[in-house]
Parts: structure tokens; sequence; C-alpha cells
């Protein structure tokens, strides 16, 4: 493993889970952006990782490349890669990746164990909704838009006004989880945009991720340890 930068440098609340020569893997908090927007582009973790690579010398040529996202609210496991060419490669194989996170939703969801399926498509207004499946590729300009999405989850504990759930993604959409519980009538808590936004947080974290190094071809397993918000519904 290559020697880290000084720990001077470590952006406050972030820490590193995984590090070798190809990729950085890390814990991202609730409130941060994952990379670079037109409105925030230094106050993000792929800019702020970056900078901790360059050991605070802005001529350094050293660049991080975005993996995976998360939403600014959802906390947990973030991947970089140390080049671009790694960066496509676990893009390739990225329906691969075993994705698993921690939520929790309004009310109380019935069945133990589920499977969400539907196509997602983003409107003129950043929102992701489901619509319905494309008969045809070009049949109009929203189906040949849309992007199928699979969600599996399991109930870890229920109350009459909330439940939680370790969910699993087998496929890596924009606000995939937030739209599908959402839609289904479980809206995350905290969640503003889907639901009513009655947390301090959205109830969101990336718990898990296992994949097959892609040079080594090794397994990596990534633990994410679960921020104290969630502790109130884990007792």
């Amino acid at each position: 493993m290559p020697k880290p930068p000084p720990k001077k440098y470590l952006p406050r609340g972030i820490r590193v889970l995984f590090e070798d020569s190809d990729l950085v893997i890390i814990d991202k908090p609730a409130g941060m952006l994952s990379v670079p927007a037109r409105y925030e582009p230094d106050k993000n973790a792929l800019s702020l990782m970056t900078h901790f690579f360059r050991k605070g010398n802005p001529k350094s040529k050293k660049e991080l490349f975005a993996v995976n996202r998360l939403d600014r609210e959802t906390s947990g496991i973030l991947v970089f890669a140390k080049s671009f060419a790694f960066r496509e490669k676990l893009h390739e194989a990225w329906n691969e990746v075993e994705k698993t996170y921690l939520a929790v939703v309004c009310g109380n969801v019935e069945k133990d164990f589920g499977i969400i399926e539907s196509w997602l498509i983003e409107d003129e207004n950043y929102r992701v909704r489901s619509v319905p499946a494309p008969r045809t590729a070009g049949e109009n300009t929203q189906g040949s838009r849309a992007r199928f999405a699979v969600t599996h989850y399991e109930v870890l504990r229920r109350t009459a006004r909330w439940t939680s759930l370790r969910v699993r993604l087998l496929t890596g959409r924009k606000n995939q989880i937030r739209v599908h519980f959402s839609e289904m009538g479980h809206p995350l808590i905290g969640d503003k945009m889907y639901g009513r936004g009655n947390a301090p947080r959205l109830a969101l974290h990336a718990e898990k991720l296992a994949f097959t190094h892609p040079r080594t071809r090794k397994r990596v397993e990534i633990d994410c340890e679960i921020p104290p918000f969630f502790f109130a519904y884990a007792s």
C-alpha cells in the first residue's frame, strides 16, 4: 500500500476505508457533495480528496476519478480511482459490484423481503420518477432516456411509524432507492425531495461494498461504520 499523505491534509469528516495503488475508498459524510457542481466547485469529496493526495501542492499532477456517486445527504462508501483507465475498468463491471445500503423509511413496510423494479427517468427539474417500460429503444424521447432499475430490500426492524431496511442495489441509478420507496408509499425519513424532510438528515447510508479488484483479481469487501443518527432506529 502506498504511503498516505500527512493526516493534516485529510478533509474534516472524511475517513479513508481502503487504499492501494489503484483506488482510494472513503466514508463520505452526509451534507457533502460527491463531485464538483457549478454552485459548489470546491467543497466536495472529489476536490477535497484530490487536494489531500496532492499534499497541498497546487502544482501536483495527481488526479482522482469518481467511480460512483452518492447524493449530498447520503453518507457512506465513495470510490475514487487513481487513473481514468482504472475507473473505466470498474465502470464496466459496476453492475456486478455488491452495493448495500441502510435505509429508514416512513411507515410500516409489510413484506419482510421485496424487489422493486421500474424504468427511471430524470425530468427537466432534476427529479427522477418511474415511467412505463419502452416497447422499443426509439419508441419516444421519454422511453429512450429511461433506464431500468432494480432494488432489493430486507426489513430489519419495523414500528407503526418507520421501518429500517437493508437495501441492495442490483443497478445503480440516480436517486434509485429514494424514488422506489417514495413511489411505494414509504419515502425515506428526511427526504426533502421525494418525501417530507421530517428529520435532520436523509436516512440513507452506503454501508457495504464488495467487488473483484480488476487488477489483482482479489475480492475486496468494504464495511462502513453506521453514523450515530441511525442508532435510534436500531434498538
